[in-house]
């Protein structure tokens, strides 16, 4: 089995749900043992990512502006919908800045 490494930052909310998944499974567990690794890996391979949101999520609006004033072939009420649906699914338009992060 081909392994890869890969340094990622979790939320607080995301580290608690691990924590809480490894302590569960490891807790009488005397048949073999399950690290923090393991239990990321079961938790990416059975989760289901809505991507649209996941998008929605991560727009940054002044960019997502800059995109749209640059196209030649500009639809007005296409940008109009899709800045409206920005706004409703709550993009504030700021960058999310992680200044507090810590390493694990």
């Amino acid at each position: 089995m081909s392994k890869k490494r890969l340094q990622v930052i979790l939320s607080d909310e995301a580290w608690r749900e691990v924590e809480t998944i490894t302590k569960e499974a490891t807790e009488k567990f005397e048949s073999g043992s399950i690290n923090y690794s393991d239990v990321i890996n079961e938790m990416i391979l059975t989760s289901k990512v809505d991507v649209k949101l996941l998008q929605l999520k991560h727009t940054d609006l002044r960019r997502s502006l800059k995109v749209l004033a640059g196209k030649n072939d500009l639809d007005i009420e296409a940008a109009i919908k899709s800045l409206m649906e920005l706004k409703a699914r709550g993009g504030s338009g700021k960058k999310k800045t992680n200044s507090n992060q810590e390493e694990v």
